[in-house]
């Protein structure tokens, strides 16, 4: 009988991998908490702006399964082909596994920017993803958030709840009405707490296609509060800390960073550095960063249950290139189980 390790994995298990080599970030050394951020927009921004049509291109480059399918965040369903399965015009989009399209995390929306295409938020890669246009249809431009499935009415999902849109939970702390959101699946929820993280950095001012000096003083959303700092909305920067202590960088992320960085020429901090975001917003807020001699925020560390699971005939079982599995026929790898992270020995 194969045993289930459920483990909550420790950022510790990247800091090799994801911290950079040269001197990119020496121009922050020493810095903390509001200054720190702000020397680390200096460092990535402005970066290469692509157009809109070059988000397919690199697409193609750095969200790809090992299988060479489209790593799909929002659908656990999907084998997408690159290029011939992104979304064109002639397309019908009344299911789910049909097309993918180019989602922005951030919704666009959000931006305030009435030339519609023409600023640097819109094509930056570090926030726009593959996913399934049905189910990115769902999501439309709610705040991400953590859904209350008890609650009918304006609840959907993906198959087998990969993703979901509902009503939040009353303990997220978010009571604007109506208070819907969007939950992507717990294997991504990182990912998308260290973009937001990104986009909070990388946007402290920027020019847009008018030629006009902008901030986030002009972005609307109930999870911003239209300043440079915090720049999160208190529930939501609760929310997004925890999304990315629970859920730590990962090879994909990592891989991710590189092909965006050889594209456009910035880097996401918050994947080179496991925790950063503690660094800023979090209780390491009044400690000195180092580029090269990084001090890794201290975690709860890798919690093994080591409770035995017998295989299990739940279907909701997911790798991490996002395929579901017969649960009781799991090979030995990682995997997502009822939200958790669980390795199979």
């Amino acid at each position: 009988m194969k045993k289930l390790l459920l483990f909550v994995l420790s950022l510790s298990c990247f800091t090799s991998l994801a911290q950079p080599a040269d001197t990119y970030y020496q121009a922050a050394d020493g810095k903390k908490g509001t200054e720190l951020k702000t020397a680390l927009f200096q460092i990535i921004s402005p970066h290469t702006v692509v157009s809109y049509y070059g988000v397919w291109n690199g697409i193609k480059t750095y969200d790809i399964r090992e299988d060479g399918k489209i790593w799909d965040i929002y659908s656990g369903i999907t084998n997408f082909t690159p290029g011939d399965d992104q979304q064109s015009s002639l397309d019908v989009d009344d299911a789910e596994g049909i097309c993918y399209n180019r989602e922005h995390a951030m919704p666009k929306s959000w931006f305030n920017e009435r030339d519609n295409d023409n600023y640097p938020m819109y094509t930056d890669l570090h926030h726009l993803f593959p996913t399934d246009h049905f189910i990115n249809s769902y999501r439309s431009n709610l705040p991400y958030g953590e859904v209350n499935p008890e609650v009918k009415g304006v609840y959907k999902e993906s198959s087998g709840g990969f993703s979901k849109r509902g009503k939040v939970k009353d303990e997220i702390g978010y009571t604007t009405y109506p208070g819907v959101v969007f939950e992507p699946n717990d294997e991504f929820k990182g990912d998308l707490a260290r973009v937001y993280f990104y986009m909070a950095t990388a946007y402290e001012s920027y020019t847009n296609g008018v030629n006009q000096t902008r901030t986030p003083k002009v972005w609307k959303s109930d999870m911003l509060t239209s300043n440079v700092y915090p720049f999160f909305t208190e529930w939501a920067l609760k929310m997004l800390l925890r999304w990315a202590q629970q859920d730590p960088i990962s090879e994909k992320e990592i891989k991710r960073n590189e092909g965006i960085y050889g594209i456009q020429k910035n880097r996401n901090p918050f994947v080179d550095y496991p925790g950063l975001e503690q660094y800023i917003w979090g209780s390491y807020a009044d400690v000195a960063f180092s580029y090269n001699n990084y001090a890794k925020p201290e975690t709860t560390g890798i919690l093994e249950l080591h409770k035995a699971l017998a295989p299990s005939t739940d279907d909701n079982v997911y790798d991490l290139r996002g395929q579901r599995h017969d649960g009781s026929r799991l090979k030995k790898g990682v995997y997502i189980r009822r939200g958790r992270k669980v390795v199979v020995k």
